[in-house]
């Protein structure tokens, strides 16, 4: 059986038929031709590829990392939703920058060509921005914790940038904006500001990302304690 990696946003959804979903114009499949028993039937509208982890990764550190950067700067600076926090300036340009720390690491660890990686974030953008997809920052931006994770959307590719001598101090201000996050009816918010009040800021860090590497721990932590000043 051939592993597979679908990309589609779907919103909250508020409907009386469990059957009716809305989900945005969007949507790409890739499939892993290496294991595949009948490599030349192929399905119109479905990309193949030998290998799909590069796919896997790009989808994850572009889509995954810039949704929840919109939902963590945004909840910031106030917004609702993901479209009211991307027509914020502050927020959008945020998005930007972490989209292109993003390209950095994808470039350098699988090749990717750097116009159309560009390309790709530009509609990734613009899928965020749909009017038509009401996507609550509270429902992105859930389970803080875990989104902190080690092999997580931002330190994971934190990590893999910092191997390589590449930039990642946007990427640290986004993880600045998740030790921000607030929302009382998020457990792991609640649990998360919980740590935050009882512990050092940096051993909440380890706890959380599981990072072991002191000086990216300092660098976190000086991150985020710039943001509360």
């Amino acid at each position: 059986m051939p592993n597979a990696a679908v990309d589609r946003i779907v919103p909250a959804q508020s409907h009386e038929d469990p059957l009716f979903v809305v989900v945005e114009p969007f949507n790409e499949w890739v499939v892993e031709t290496s294991r595949m028993k009948n490599p030349h039937l192929k399905l119109e509208g479905v990309h193949y590829e030998e290998d799909l982890e590069p796919f896997i990764e790009r989808k994850l550190f572009s889509v995954n990392s810039g949704h929840a950067t919109s939902a963590y700067t945004g909840a910031y600076y106030g917004a609702k939703t993901i479209l009211e926090a991307l027509q914020n300036a502050d927020v959008k340009a945020q998005l930007e920058v972490v989209l292109a720390e993003i390209r950095s690491l994808l470039i350098a660890k699988w090749g990717f060509n750097e116009s159309d990686l560009k390309a790709y974030h530009e509609v990734i953008i613009r899928r965020f921005e749909n009017p038509y997809i009401v996507d609550d920052v509270v429902r992105v931006a859930r389970t803080p914790i875990r989104k902190l994770g080690f092999d997580e959307r931002f330190i994971r590719p934190i990590r893999e940038l910092r191997d390589r001598g590449l930039s990642y101090s946007n990427l640290l201000k986004t993880v600045a904006y998740v030790f921000a996050y607030q929302d009382s009816n998020d457990e792991q918010s609640v649990q998360l500001q919980k740590l935050l009040a009882e512990k050092s800021l940096s051993d909440v860090v380890v706890e959380v990302t599981g990072l072991e590497e002191q000086g990216l721990v300092a660098e976190i932590v000086t991150s985020v304690e710039g943001l509360q000043k």
